[in-house]
């Protein structure tokens, strides 16, 4: 508002150059400039209005006197009007501009003033119609007395309004202002989620932006330990803008201390003056606070810790302050919750990849440990089974076989076990080469024992793979059919696409349901999952099919044998 009025001054001191523009242009045309009784009230005019010129009314207005310098200024310019207009000459002139006076002395003046500077012009008007002798009647006086205090009311209420309007604008803006620097200090706290990626590198920082929104000396983080069920310091703690390690310290969520009640009953608490005897005080008190305000830490309906400020850095914390950590508290729950989580899931993963590295170091270790004695196992059963060394008897040459078999069969597991120990640790080798799709097929075959159907069109079609991984992979498959569709035909089928070549291994036996075709290549699964499963097998066969087919830009799948039966498909890319 005192702005406004300052504006209103400086307008209407450019406006009265104008008005005694006016008043000496009809001096002029009626010739009373050389009058006495006219230039010296229009000197008076005339400095006035270069006084309120130059006048600084923003530093006027601003003061507690203001009321009366403006006051002042309008009753001379009211006195300078009114000398003015005594002369018949410029009467006409001068009643309109005390109509302005009065209407500009409502936007300016105070009720009490205003009220005094219409009964100044009212009285001004009256005295110069009775000096003129120009009344002819009682109306011929009331009639422009009422005309003023009609305007100087009208122009009143305009000003009561204006007023009242501006403190509601003011008060809004004030509102809006302390819901701006709430939005920033709330967007501070939420943006220090990305400052840090460990709850002692973020604590600090987010108890110091907190600590400095509040004036306060001390911030502390008690977050919630639910192994224990209770309620941990973090350290370190914030103290004047320098941070402090702490000593391990938990309370009880149960107890009586001041915390916990916030903790429990999820609400901030103020404490006005640290009690050198109370329980409920005692961490305040190892903290060295005289008053604080405690407010729970908290994303939703999970509670995550509780947030201390204390030691005001003037006076004492208020209540507006209280709300604020009650506000500032929801972001900053929400920071040290993800945090945390993220800490939880990083040192899980971490763990998880210790012991994934110690279970492909211990596989890799066992196998090659089995591998040696093993190997000298399988060359004394070949040599103990040469016509000359082997057996007569039916008995001993069929346990010779057995051996022999269950030998090549702990083979394979330890080959499979070291595929596995390779692919985890992505040391598989791999050269590629154009590769006949029959003749991989006639191998494979030789090498399982099982008179697979081959079907390639055309007949020379070529794949680009290793030689070595594509074998294991059409083994697997093959011994794979064998074992689950015993007895059925199996089929092997190759196809030269337009950018790829379709590889098939197909069944007849029972299918596998399609809920469990994206499981059977995860490692360690078996449909048959009894304790006394009919088939044998660790589980590995098709992992390692996966990976491999992966490793040689292919992809694996499995699809319905039309009539019944699994069909593995393979797409590698095709020959050059």
């Amino acid at each position: 508002m005192s702005r406004f009025r300052a504006s209103l001054l400086r307008r209407a001191s450019a406006v009265s150059w104008v008005v005694l523009a006016i008043i000496g242009a009809q001096a002029v045309r009626t010739e009373v400039y050389d009058r006495q009784e006219f230039y010296i009230p229009a000197i008076g005019l005339i400095l006035l209005v270069v006084l309120s010129t130059i006048a600084r009314w923003e530093r006027v207005i601003a003061a507690s006197w203001a009321p009366l310098v403006v006051g002042s200024w309008m009753l001379a310019l009211i006195a300078g009007v009114t000398a003015v207009g005594r002369l018949p000459e410029l009467s006409g002139t001068a009643e309109p501009i005390l109509y302005g006076l009065a209407a500009i002395s409502g936007l300016l003046l105070p009720w009490w003033a205003h009220t005094l500077s219409t009964v100044a012009i009212g009285s001004a008007i009256a005295h110069i119609a009775l000096t003129l002798g120009e009344v002819d009647a009682v109306s011929d006086v009331v009639a422009p007395v009422l005309t003023v205090v009609v305007v100087a009311a009208a122009t009143a209420l305009v000003n009561f309004e204006l007023e009242r309007e501006m403190v509601v604008s003011a008060s809004r803006e004030r509102m809006l202002e302390d819901q701006r620097l709430d939005f920033e200090r709330l967007y501070e706290v939420s943006a220090t989620l990305a400052r840090a990626e460990s709850l002692s590198e973020i604590v600090p920082y987010l108890v110091g932006t907190i600590c400095r929104y509040l004036d306060a000396q001390v911030g502390v983080v008690l977050l919630f330990d639910g192994s224990t069920n209770k309620l941990r310091v973090m350290s370190p703690i914030w103290v004047n803008g320098s941070t402090v390690d702490a000593e391990e310290t938990a309370i009880e969520v149960v107890g009586p201390n001041v915390i916990a009640q916030s903790y429990r009953s999820i609400r901030p608490i103020h404490v006005r003056r640290v009690d050198e005897n109370s329980d409920a005080h005692i961490v305040l008190r190892e903290l060295g606070l005289t008053q604080a305000l405690v407010a729970p830490l908290k994303v939703e309906a999970l509670r995550v810790g509780v947030i201390v400020v204390g030691e005001p850095v003037h006076g004492d914390f208020t209540q507006d302050q209280l709300e604020q950590l009650g506000s500032l508290a929801a972001p900053a729950g929400l920071v040290l919750s993800q945090i945390g989580r993220y800490e939880a899931q990083t040192e899980m993963a971490r763990r998880l990849e210790e012991v994934a590295q110690m279970k492909t170091d211990f596989v890799s270790t066992v196998s090659h440990e089995l591998r040696s004695p093993l190997t000298s196992i399988i060359g004394s059963l070949d040599t103990v089974s040469r016509p000359e060394l082997a057996p007569t008897h039916p008995t001993s040459q069929q346990l010779l076989q057995s051996a022999r078999r269950q030998a090549a069969r702990l083979q394979r597991l330890i080959e499979d076990l070291l595929v596995v120990s390779r692919i985890d640790r992505g040391a598989i080798p791999v050269h590629l080469e154009n590769i006949a799709l029959k003749e991989i097929f006639d191998e494979v075959n030789r090498v399982v024992q099982v008179e697979a159907s081959i079907f390639v069109e055309p007949a020379d079609a070529t794949v680009e793979a290793d030689r070595d991984h594509l074998t294991r992979v059409l083994i697997n498959l093959v011994e794979n059919a064998a074992k689950y569709a015993p007895g059925s035909p199996i089929e092997l089928k190759g196809t030269q696409m337009a950018r790829h070549c379709r590889i098939e291994v197909v069944d007849h036996g029972p299918g596998i349901p399609e809920d469990q075709r994206e499981r059977v290549f995860e490692r360690f699964t078996q449909l048959d999952q009894s304790d006394t499963r009919s088939r044998g097998g660790t589980g590995l066969g098709l992992s390692i099919v996966k990976s491999l087919v992966e490793v040689m830009n292919g992809s694996v799948r499995i699809e319905t044998t039309e009539g019944g039966g699994a069909t593995f498909v393979v797409d590698l890319p095709r020959g050059r």
